[in-house]
C-alpha cells in the first residue's frame, strides 16, 4: 500500500524515470553524478568496469570533476555513497537517471516503515502504521525529495530513537551479557555507521534530537526508567558509538584531506524555521501553493520548506495531550512525546527567531548549536523532521484510543479530526521537469573523445538553484564517466575562500562572466584576449569543449555561443547528437 501510495505521489517520474526528475533546484543533478560515480568504482572493483573508471579515482575522493583544481572530496559533500553502492546494480542495468527516481519513489516507503518499527514500541500494528505513513508521506519527507534525497531519507531518525528506548527502558538490571544488549548496541552502531555515508547532517541532527528525547525521558519518564537502564544505554551507546566510528573511519580520514571546506557550509541565521511554518501550507501538499507566502532573509529553495503539518494536527494534538495524558497508558507517552517535539522544534527555530519573516528574538537557543564546531554545519530548518516524528506519535496514541472507543461520540468526533489533519497534510502529485540529455552521451562519444580525456562542457556547472543548472553532471554520469570533467558542483574550498560551491572560473570562464551572469553580448572570439583564454586553457590541460547548444540556460541568442565558438577555436571535429565538439590538440 506505501508503495502504492508513492507511485502516485511520483506518478510523473514513475511513468518515465529514466526522463524526469521532481527536483525545483537541479541539486538532483549532483545526485545522479553521485550515484553514478559509486557504481563505476563499484564496477571497476569488481573487475567489469571499463578501463577509464580510473578517472574516478576514489569512492570518497575523486578528480573526475574539477579535475584540474584538485578534485572533490565526497567526504564533505553529500555523495550518498551508502546507497549508491546498494543501488548499484540498477545503475549499471537502467542507468543513474533511473537509479535516482528509484530511491526517491522509495524514501516516504522506507521512512514509512522505520517509524512504524518505532511507533509500534508503543501503539498496536494499525495506529502505528498510520501515523508512520504521516511521517514517511510528511511535508518535510515529501519537500525534501524535491532533490535532497540524503535528507529526505530519514530512517535513521526512528531507528535509533527505538534502540535507545529499548536500551533504556528495558532493563530491570544491567544484563550487558546477553544477546539482546549486544544485537541492541551493534545494530545502533550499523545504523549510525551507515548514516555516515548517507547524510551527516541528518547524523548530528539525529543526534540533538536524541539529546532531546534522553531529556524529555529523564524528567517526564520516572516511572519507566532506573539506573540499571541508563548504565545499559550508556554502555551501549559506547559500543554503538565505537563501532559507528569504526565504521566512518574512510570517511572521517577523507574528510581531514584535500579540498575540504575551511569555514561554516552555510551561513547562520537564514535556514530558520518561521513560527508560520508549520501552520501555512508551503508545495508539496495538495492545499499548498507550490510556495511559501512567508518572507525570507534571503531566497530559499522549496526543498527546505517543511515544516508545515497544519492547524488541526496541531489543535488535535493539543487535545490529544490534554484529555488523554492523565490515563496510564498514554500519559508517560505524550508527555515524553510533547517535550521532545517541543525542543526540536524550538531549536528548529534557529538564530534569530523569526515570525512572518521578522526578527522577534535576536538570539535563539539554537546559537548554543551554532557555536559548537561540526554541529555549526547544521541547518535548523531541516531539525522539524524530528518534531514531525513527534507529533505524529502523539496523533498515533489520539488515534489508537479512538479506536479502542469508536462507539463512544466522543471518540467519533475526535476520529473526524484526525480525518480533517490527514486531509490538510496530504502531499499532492509531484511535478516533474525532463532532464535534458543530448544523445551524444549515450552513443557517440567513445568514437569521439578517448577515454580519460579531460573535458570543459558548455553550459558548465553553476550551482545555481534552479532547474538544469548543473546538467553537465547528469552528461558525465550517464557517460559512464568516459572522461574528466574541468567544471563541477561541489562543496569544496580555495585559497580565497573557505568554502565554495563550484570549480573555480578558467580563463575562458573568466572572459564570458559578464555574458553568463549579466546577459552581456559576446566578446570579440578573435580578440588577443580570446586567443589568450584558449591558449591557457589548453596549456592547463583541457582537450575538448563540447558545447551543447540546445541545452537550457545556454547564455546568448540562438547559435550565438555556437558562432562564437567557431569562429575562437575553428570548426568542430564533431556536429551532431545534439552537441558540437571543439579540439583543442590541433
Amino acid at each position: 500500500m506505501l508503495t502504492v501510495i508513492s507511485i502516485c505521489v511520483f506518478g510523473q517520474v514513475a511513468a518515465d524515470p529514466g526522463g524526469q526528475v521532481v527536483a525545483g533546484n537541479d541539486d538532483s543533478s549532483l545526485f545522479i553524478w553521485w550515484l553514478g560515480h559509486a557504481a563505476d568504482i563499484f564496477a571497476s572493483q569488481l573487475g567489469f568496469g571499463t578501463p577509464q573508471a580510473g578517472s574516478a579515482d576514489g569512492l570518497l575522493y575523486t578528480e573526475a570533476m574539477n579535475t584540474l583544481n584538485g578534485g572533490v572530496n565526497g567526504a564533505w559533500n553529500t555523495s550518498l555513497a551508502g546507497l549508491a553502492l546498494i543501488l548499484a546494480p540498477v545503475t549499471w542495468a537502467a542507468g543513474p537517471i533511473v537509479s535516482y527516481n528509484l530511491l526517491i519513489i522509495s524514501i516516504p516507503v522506507l521512512v514509512s516503515l522505520a517509524a512504524a518499527a518505532l511507533f509500534t514500541r508503543f501503539l498496536t500494528r494499525i495506529p502505528a502504521f498510520i501515523a508512520a505513513g504521516g511521517v514517511g508521506f510528511s511535508s518535510y519527507v515529501i519537500a525534501q525529495t524535491s532533490g535532497h534525497p540524503n535528507l529526505a531519507f530519514a530512517v535513521a531518525p526512528p531507528l535509533v530513537a527505538l534502540i535507545l528506548l529499548k536500551l533504556l527502558l528495558r532493563a530491570p538490571r544491567v544484563g550487558i551479557g546477553s544477546r539482546e544488549f549486544w544485537t541492541l548496541s551493534l545494530g545502533l552502531g550499523a545504523v549510525l555507521g551507515f548514516q555516515f555515508y548517507v547524510s551527516t547532517e541528518v547524523l548530528a541532527g539525529t543526534f540533538i534530537a536524541a539529546l532531546c528525547l534522553l531529556v524529555s525521558i529523564a524528567v517526564f519518564g520516572r516511572k519507566v526508567w532506573n539506573l540499571a537502564g541508563w548504565l545499559r544505554l550508556g554502555l551501549g551507546g559506547v559500543l554503538g558509538s565505537a563501532l559507528a566510528l569504526f565504521i566512518a573511519l574512510p570517511l572521517l580520514f577523507t574528510m581531514r584531506g584535500p579540498n575540504a571546506p575551511g569555514s561554516a557550509i552555510r551561513p547562520h541565521g537564514v535556514w530558520n524555521t518561521d513560527l508560520l511554518d508549520p501552520i501555512i501550507p508551503a508545495g508539496p501538499t495538495l492545499l499548498g501553493s507550490g510556495a511559501s507566502p512567508i518572507p525570507r532573509i534571503m531566497d530559499i529553495d522549496a526543498a527546505e520548506l517543511g515544516a508545515y503539518v497544519g492547524v488541526p494536527a496541531l489543535i488535535v494534538a493539543a487535545l490529544i495531550v490534554i484529555c488523554l495524558v492523565r490515563k496510564p497508558r498514554y500519559g508517560t507517552i505524550l508527555t515524553i512525546a510533547s517535550a521532545t517535539g517541543l525542543l526540536v522544534f524550538v531549536l528548529s527555530l534557529g538564530s534569530p527567531v523569526l515570525l512572518d519573516g521578522k526578527s522577534i528574538l535576536g538570539t535563539g537557543p539554537f546559537a548554543l548549536v551554532e557555536a559548537i564546531p561540526v554541529l555549526n554545519n547544521v541547518l535548523p530548518m531541516r531539525l522539524v523532521l524530528h518534531s514531525t516524528i513527534a507529533l505524529f506519535a502523539i496523533l498515533g496514541c489520539g488515534l489508537q484510543w479512538v479506536l479502542e472507543n469508536i462507539r463512544l461520540r466522543v471518540g467519533q468526533a475526535l476520529l473526524g479530526l484526525l480525518a480533517v489533519a490527514a486531509v490538510t497534510v496530504i502531499p499532492g502529485v509531484q511535478t516533474s521537469r525532463e532532464v535534458y540529455v543530448p544523445e551524444f552521451y549515450t552513443e557517440s562519444i567513445a568514437e569521439v573523445i578517448p577515454a580519460g580525456s579531460v573535458v570543459k562542457t558548455v553550459p558548465r556547472p553553476l550551482a545555481w538553484a534552479e532547474p538544469h543548472a548543473d546538467e553537465a553532471m547528469v552528461w558525465q554520469s550517464v557517460s559512464g564517466f568516459h572522461y574528466r570533467e574541468s567544471g563541477g558542483y561541489f562543496i569544496g574550498s580555495s585559497p580565497d575562500a573557505g568554502v565554495t560551491y563550484a570549480a573555480p572560473e578558467d580563463a575562458l570562464d573568466t572572459l564570458l562572466h559578464e555574458v553568463v551572469y549579466s546577459g552581456a553580448p559576446f566578446p570579440d572570439p578573435e580578440s588577443s584576449e580570446m586567443s589568450a583564454a584558449v591558449d591557457e586553457l589548453r596549456d592547463s590541460g583541457v582537450d575538448f569543449v563540447v558545447l551543447a547548444p540546445d541545452a537550457p540556460l545556454l547564455p546568448g541568442g540562438p547559435g550565438e555561443y555556437e558562432n562564437f565558438l567557431n569562429t575562437s577555436l575553428g570548426e568542430p571535429v564533431f556536429a551532431e547528437e545534439g552537441v558540437l565538439v571543439y579540439s583543442l590538440d590541433r
